[in-house]
């Protein structure tokens, strides 16, 4: 039997012939353990401070220190605060003392005293816990050895967390439940014969710190052992002891695992064992999880290579193309519509959003049963590629594109936030549709903030953008633009541009558009009669509108394409300086 710091009790020394009947005072302390054993005359060599530099030390100290009522509290008192883990009131042979006021302090202290008899001098006690002390250690050590063997044999072979909690109940016989870094459940093992909790009621009852300790360093220096938790699963129903350890890998945390005690309050001796089941699963769960997280890290860059191998149409020949589409399930045949997620919590700002971004791609990676999405990380959004039905129905193919585009909104809303936008492209065929698709849905990224367009929205949502988009790319349509909208651009830096903007979308409506700006109809009129006045034209007309609405979206048109083509071409090669002979 030990103690949490795996020290030997005071009530299992009381057992020894040497230490039996001696315990007077301080019955509160027995649970204390103890590792060591010093004479007083040591303890006085350092000053005494508030610091417990004599935790699971026992003092040994003749009666004499003790025989004076004042300074017998002062000494238990200053030992006590010491955090000294039993007091051993020495009797030498021919003296006797009265400990009456020394028992009272130690009462008080909750830390036990023990009249020693003459024969119990420090040599022979001191001997005594160091044996005692050293036979502990060797036994945890031998214990800890057998557990992690058989463990590592587990690991060795490699088939999961699920199977390491099964070795983990085989070992302890308690119900185990394993969790990673965000409290979401891994493995759940029953033990046998028990009526173990409902695991999501255990998982929902857990101390947020315990199941959600996030990437804090401090919370796992905090946490590196197994921590008795008692809770009530369920409401009403009987408590449940549970031991909660955290799964480290080099610092950090990776998950908790959760042994559920079949008695509470469990048994010492069982208890002390499932700690040293606990520290040492935990260790080697962390290291299947480490190997499992590269696992899925190896996988998902290669996927995410071929993804962005696909929207980029990079491939050197169809051969490349085939091989890599066979690796990764892609049918080169089939019919596939592109989305795109954005969202401000995907941006590399922080030390978290590289954690969001992948727990997000795996989000929608998932959301398409049967393999029929291949998604990746890429530039601060993630691409989703879905296949849809092959049937020559293009009508039937983006409703079957949109109704994702819905899903996925609202699969990723509750993680990436309320700012969260997700676009897509046409459906279409092959690689050659996916680059195409790619495309769109970035064009309509960009395209849907400038239009103030839903936070879910198609190429096919932008049919006016989408049908300029041939007139947009000519130069006689982008010098029509610049030439309209220069002008007011100069006027006022782009403050007269917005009114206009508010008035056309208004329908010409000068009291709705004011309302929408905030601006006193007079001040309206005002500035409408400037940008009349810029533009040469009457913006209250019909023809005027229109031809200010057609400048404005080829104008913006021109600068989403340009910054996308930007954006996706190739790095330019640096060119080298010819070595002068």
């Amino acid at each position: 039997m030990t103690t949490t710091d795996e020290h030997v009790p005071i009530g299992t020394l009381l057992a020894e012939p040497l230490l039996r009947g001696t315990l007077i005072a301080g019955r509160d302390g027995l649970g204390r353990g103890v590792g060591w054993c010093l004479p007083l005359s040591e303890t006085r060599r350092y000053t005494e401070g508030q610091d417990p530099d004599l935790a699971g030390v026992a003092v040994h100290l003749p009666v004499t220190a003790l025989a004076a009522p004042g300074e017998a509290a002062a000494v238990v008192a200053g030992l006590a605060r010491r955090d000294a883990a039993a007091l051993l009131a020495w009797r030498p042979p021919g003296v006797e003392s009265d400990l009456v006021a020394a028992a009272r302090a130690a009462d008080a202290a909750g830390i036990a005293l023990l009249a020693l008899p003459a024969e119990a001098d420090y040599r022979a006690v001191s001997r005594l816990i160091g044996q005692k002390a050293l036979a502990q250690s060797a036994h945890i050590l031998e214990y800890g050895s057998r557990v992690h063997r058989t463990l590592a044999e587990v690991l060795a072979r490699g088939p999961g967390v699920p199977a390491m909690a099964r070795a983990v109940v085989a070992l302890s016989h308690c119900s185990v439940l394993i969790c990673d870094a965000d409290g979401e459940r891994l493995a759940w093992e029953e033990a046998p014969d028990a009526l173990p909790p409902d695991p999501d009621a255990l998982l929902f009852a857990l101390p947020d710190e315990l199941t959600r300790p996030g990437d804090r360093p401090e919370s796992a220096a905090d946490g590196a052992h197994a921590a008795e938790v008692r809770l009530r699963v369920v409401q009403d129903g009987p408590p449940v002891h549970a031991l909660v350890t955290p799964v480290l890998v080099g610092g950090q945390v990776f998950g908790r695992m959760v042994m559920i005690e079949r008695a509470c309050p469990p048994d010492p001796h069982d208890l002390a064992q499932h700690r040293v089941v606990a520290e040492h699963g935990a260790t080697l769960i962390g290291s299947e999880m480490l190997r499992q997280r590269s696992v899925r890290a190896a996988e998902e860059r290669a996927r995410g290579d071929f993804v962005e191998a696909l929207v980029h149409g990079r491939f050197a020949d169809s051969y490349e193309l085939g091989a890599r589409a066979r690796h990764h399930g892609f049918d080169v045949a089939g019919h596939f519509a592109v989305h795109v997620v954005a969202a401000a919590s995907l941006r590399p700002v922080g030390r978290d959003y590289l954690r969001r971004t992948v727990a997000a791609t795996r989000t929608a990676q998932n959301l398409e049963p049967g393999g029929r999405a291949l998604t990746a990380a890429i530039s601060s959004t993630i691409v989703v590629i879905q296949q849809v039905a092959a049937e020559q129905d293009p009508i039937g193919q983006r409703g079957e594109a949109a109704r994702f585009a819905e899903r996925l909104h609202r699969a990723l809303l509750p993680r990436l936030g309320d700012d969260l936008r997700v676009t897509h492209g046409r459906p279409a065929r092959g690689a050659a549709g996916v680059a195409a698709g790619y495309h769109e849905a970035r064009l309509t990224m960009g395209l849907a903030r400038d239009a103030a367009a839903d936070a879910v929205c198609g190429y096919d949502d932008l049919r006016v953008f989408a049908a300029l988009k041939d007139v947009a790319d000519s130069a006689e349509a982008r010098a029509f633009a610049r030439e309209t909208l220069a002008p007011l651009r100069r006027a006022n830096g782009g403050d007269l541009e917005q009114i206009v903007l508010a008035y056309i979308r208004t329908s010409g409506n000068l009291n709705a558009a004011a309302r929408d700006l905030g601006l006193h109809r007079n001040t309206m009129l005002y500035k409408l009669d400037r940008a009349s006045r810029a533009l040469r034209m009457d913006i209250r007309s019909a023809d005027a509108q229109f031809t200010f609405w057609l400048a404005h979206h080829i104008d913006t048109l021109t600068a989403v394409a340009g910054a996308l083509a930007d954006e996706m071409a190739p790095p330019a090669a640096v060119p080298t300086r010819a070595t002068p002979r």
